[in-house]
């Protein structure tokens, strides 16, 4: 009997399947081994004092707060030398003596020795007499052992949660033997093992061979590759695209978070680990890093805010190819060659991309790979090749490594599963199983992207400290992010809302469509739609809230807008049925919603790049009414000949025009900027100056104020201290001024030292007061001249300043504020009329007069003032005028070396400040010296870095320091009265000294799962 020969293509295809099968299996076996392979791992140890000099008070900032461990040894000789004074001593603290803290406390008052740890007092007995009275503390994560006089005291339950500094009362010369050694908890900073780098360099080779393996399966399976036709080509798009998105490189705004994300970019350049510079105790991003890590290259050329924008513009330019090129074409076929197609795709993508996608958040790259993982996707099953799947399944992995909001790739996955399972699944159960374990191995580099720097056990703690220290919003509070879509601040700025809102109008309409089965031809373009609805869904696994968390979805919110108009004007070409008819009705209804509630927001953008701003307080009129929209599809309707048709493209008409003003708007908007802050600061104007040659931004726009040494003008005629200085009635020298508002200076001294009030009599009382003359000196370049001033100085009062010459009076010059007044700006929105109310500012404040408003040959001047007005907050009170230097920022910054602190907020309008910043790894913080923070006036606190609530890592610059506000003054703030507040510059100082203690960095092997138990995570406060 013979057999049949086995066909030899068929035992080829058998043994491709098991390799298949292995190397997928195996890949993924690698993959789950990643977060545990050895590293080495970073560990600091601090020792207080510094070797070979005495024990001098110094700070200590540790971030996390909590040491890994501490141990104290204090020497009889030292417990003696602090029982011999004849007061209450503390010997050691980690915090200022006196001071509460859950750090270590010891003290001796008289014979007691007391030790206080976690804030609590768990040992107080009198001092041994013996010679060997020494005291030993060891702390960690077990809890506290106590060694005195040769006993052992244990304490499991008390833990050493902070520690700011090592403080001691005793004289350096009686701490002689008197140590701290500390271990900071450095979790993150670690580096991998070679061992673990070859299991990262054999799953990437099995990547590479996955995807090969798939390329070979294409080829035995003979599948043909459509030829796509030659048409019209997009470069013509191309080139306006790519010149829009150079513009908004350079005049484009900042985000929230630009700086934020720098910061964490620096820590990893300069500590290994990609951690967080301001809050959440310095915590690792880990598992969400990938961005900043292919940034670290770019990073490394220069850091320069217009440099490291541009990264986020090649991903846009790639997602336009990947729209353009591969996923329009596949799903809207010869109608994707159409030129007005591709111009719609276009401004759509520029719609969505410019409000979320400029800068060094991670959005632009998740955004890249989610459109990857569905182009891919699509282009796979349309063409019915297993390799684009592979991509996909790449892309895909990749993604989840850059954020959370990246969890939106997966709706393709889901949307496209039947179809993906109809091409992989083979004549064979094996088959299938053999392309799903090389997906599994192409998808897996996401997890090993995440641990490839990291170890399980950092990740864990990495999350756990932003779980601990918040916000950590739940699922099911979702609404959040569109209560901030619809608030009235950045996070609902209009073009926020067009890109998100258009959408969602146009996603309703085409799935509407799909499900009435209107699509036949084009049923492929219900896709987009489908994976932009389950992204939003699934956007409910974000731990955040904000909207900038929707810029995920730019692609294929992009792709959602350009198949839905094209459906729509496909669909009104024929003759509409009655449910094709509803549908578009129902759309036009929805479209016009989304238009009037998206211009009902207002062009609102953050912090200083909502300088110069149009419409940046109200909304954007009359785009902002339905009625205008709804008139403007009366008008298309009405003038159509097929009106039936007119109604189901409607919803076309209205999303196209909704998109395109939104991008004419932001042009629009900033151009003008920086022509409306020519003589001031705008984000547009910073990078201008930078590519005329360089800039530091917003300081060189900002002057700091002082009053000069011997400033304050002098009467020409010194009068008595009983006389008045001048001639009028209704005002009193000296006083008349609300006392619940200290003045500038005790009054009769210092810059109040001439002081005229007419508030002495009371509210109603009035009055007009003309002081003596003052003598005026030449003024040099860089002053001006200032008077205090206190209640109503318009709104029917007034001051003047007039001057004068050996020939008589050379003009006048009015001083008056009431314009800053809340009031002065219309309300929006708001459910009344907003009334002008006078003013009523009952604080002290300063008025300035510039040099050049000083008129030429003046020599002297005096003030007239008059208070004409009888109701609440009617009075008026000034002092007399005094000499102001005016000294550049950069000038005040270089005179002060030290390290800088400057908020998240401001940083990349500061850019040359980067180098000064202060340090932050190695589990400490450098003490900075100086601070630049954010203007509260504009809803930023910049309170974040200092508070231990939430894992600020500069909080022991409160707990132990001090801050002090210079005086400064924005640059062309009286021509911009809409923009005086730029920020704050403060001035620290500390009681002690600062970082006086040793240092030093070793490595220690360890398996990714190991590391030391976090006390501020395992062990509550009891």
């Amino acid at each position: 009997m013979t057999t049949k020969p086995r066909d030899p293509s068929r035992k080829t295809a058998d043994r491709g399947t098991v390799v298949a099968l292995v190397v997928g299996l195996l890949g993924i076996v690698l993959a789950a081994l990643v977060p545990f392979a050895p590293v080495l791992a970073d560990t600091t140890r601090v020792t207080w004092p510094e070797a070979g000099r005495p024990a001098e008070s110094t700070t200590a900032f540790f971030v996390p707060y909590e040491p890994e461990s501490l141990t104290l040894d204090a020497p009889c000789p030292v417990l003696r030398a602090a029982q011999e004074r004849d007061q209450g001593t503390t010997v050691m603290s980690t915090h200022l003596p006196g001071r509460a803290t859950t750090g270590l406390v010891v003290t001796v008052a008289g014979d007691q020795l007391r030790v206080l740890v976690d804030g609590r007092e768990i040992y107080s007995e009198p001092l041994s007499g013996g010679p060997d009275c020494g005291l030993t503390v060891d702390a960690d994560a077990n809890g506290t052992v106590l060694r005195v006089a040769g006993d052992t005291v244990r304490f499991p339950v008390r833990h050493v949660h902070e520690v700011f500094a090592f403080t001691t009362d005793l004289a350096p010369e009686d701490t002689g033997g008197m140590q701290v050694e500390a271990r900071t908890s450095t979790w993150f900073e670690s580096v991998p093992t070679p061992g673990k780098i070859v299991l990262l360099a054999l799953h990437a080779a099995l990547v590479v061979v996955s995807l090969v393996l798939l390329g070979l399966a294409d080829r035995r399976r003979r599948v043909s590759r459509r030829k796509r036709r030659v048409g019209l080509r997009p470069w013509p798009f191309d080139v306006g695209i790519v010149l829009v998105l150079g513009w908004w490189l350079v005049l484009g705004p900042t985000t929230p978070d630009d700086s934020f994300a720098a910061m964490t970019l620096r820590q990893g350049l300069e500590n290994g680990d990609v951690s967080n510079y301001y809050r959440w105790a310095n915590s690792s991003e880990s598992p969400f890093n990938l961005f900043q890590r292919v940034l670290e290259p770019w990073a490394l050329i220069s850091e320069h805010p217009l440099w490291m924008r541009i990264p986020s513009v090649l991903t846009v330019l790639l997602i336009w190819v990947l729209l353009s090129r591969m996923l329009l074409p596949d799903l809207l076929a010869s109608s994707a060659r159409s030129r007005w197609v591709q111009l719609l795709t276009a401004v759509s993508l520029l719609a969505w991309w410019m409000p979320f996608g400029l800068g060094v958040r991670p959005e632009p790259l998740a955004a890249l790979g989610v459109t990857a993982t569905l182009t891919f996707l699509v282009h796979g099953v349309t063409h019915r090749r297993l390799l684009p799947l592979g991509f996909g399944a790449l892309t895909a992995g990749l993604s989840l490594a850059v954020s959370p909001s990246a969890i939106t790739g997966l709706a393709a996955i889901v949307v496209l599963a039947p179809r993906l399972v109809r091409l992989i699944r083979g004549t064979a159960a094996r088959v299938l199983l053999a392309r799903v374990a090389l997906g599994g191995c192409l998808a897996s580099v996401g997890p090993v992207v995440m641990f490839a720097d990291q170890t399980w056990f950092g990740v864990r703690r990495a999350t756990a400290l932003h779980r601990f220290f918040g916000p950590n919003v739940a699922w099911f509070e979702e609404i959040q992010r569109y209560e901030a879509l619809f608030s009235f601040d950045l996070q609902g700025g209009v073009t926020r809302r067009v890109a998100v809102l258009t959408t969602v109008a146009l996603a309703v309409t085409v799935l509407a469509l799909a499900a009435r089965g209107s699509l036949p031809r084009l049923r492929a373009a219900a896709v987009p739609a489908s994976c932009f609805a389950l992204g939003l869904v699934l956007l409910v696994a974000a731990p955040s809230k904000w909207t900038h968390y929707f810029g995920a979805l730019a692609g294929v919110g992009t792709a959602t807008i350009v198949t839905a108009i094209v459906v729509l004007w496909t669909a009104a070409r024929r003759r509409p049925n009655r449910q094709t008819l509803l549908v578009g009705v129902i759309g036009t209804g929805a479209t016009i919603l989304a238009a009037g509630l998206s211009y009902a927001g207002e062009n609102r953008w953050f912090l200083h790049s909502q300088y110069g701003m149009p419409w940046g307080e109200q909304p954007v009129r009359p785009l902002n009414s339905p009625l205008f929209w709804l008139l403007v599809v009366a008008v298309v309707v009405l003038l159509a000949r097929n009106r039936r048709g007119a109604l189901v493209r409607a919803p076309a008409i209205v999303a196209t025009s909704t998109v395109a003003l939104s991008v004419v708007l932001m042009l629009f908007s900033f151009t003008v900027a920086p022509l409306r802050q020519s003589d001031s600061y705008s984000i547009g104007g910073q990078m201008l100056d930078t590519l005329r040659g360089g800039s530091c931004g917003l300081v060189d726009k900002i002057d700091v104020v002082s009053d000069a040494e011997n400033g304050v003008l002098r009467l020409r005629e010194e009068p008595a201290a009983d006389e008045p200085a001048g001639q009028g009635q209704g005002f009193t020298r000296g006083e008349g001024y609300d006392e619940n508002y200290a003045a500038p200076a005790e009054p009769g001294s210092g810059s109040a030292r001439y002081l005229w009030g007419s508030l002495a009599d009371g509210q109603i009382s009035t009055g007009s007061f003309t002081t003596d003359d003052f003598a005026l000196p030449d003024l040099g370049e860089q002053q001006e001249l200032a008077v205090s001033v206190a209640g109503r100085t318009g709104d029917g009062n007034s001051l003047v300043v007039e001057f004068a010459g050996p020939d008589g009076p050379l003009g006048q010059r009015v001083l008056d504020d009431a314009y800053t007044d809340d009031d002065e700006r219309p309300q929006y929105p708001t459910n009344r009329v907003e009334q002008d109310e006078p003013q009523d500012t009952p604080s002290w404040r300063t008025l300035h007069i510039d040099r050049s408003a000083v008129p030429d040959g003046a020599d002297r001047l005096r003030l007239r003032a008059e208070d004409a007005t009888t109701d609440a907050g009617g009075w008026l009170a000034f002092t007399g005028p005094r000499v102001r230097d005016l000294t550049p920022m950069t000038q005040f910054l270089d005179d002060r070396p030290g390290p800088v602190f400057v908020d998240w907020s401001i940083l990349w309008s500061t850019p040359c400040l980067q180098h000064r910043l202060a340090r932050v790894g190695d589990g400490l913080v450098e003490p900075p010296r100086l601070l630049l923070a954010p203007p509260g006036a504009l809803g930023f606190s910049g309170d974040a870095s200092f508070a231990t609530s939430i894992g600020g890592s500069f909080a022991g610059l409160d707990e132990l320091g001090a801050r002090r506000d210079v005086t400064t003054r924005l640059q062309g703030s009286l021509s911009r009265p809409q923009h005086t507040t730029w920020g704050v510059l403060q001035v620290t100082d500390y009681p002690i000294a600062t970082s006086a203690y040793d240092r030093a960095t070793s490595q220690r092997w360890q398996w990714g799962w190991q590391g030391p138990t976090s006390v501020l995570l395992s062990e509550p406060h009891a």
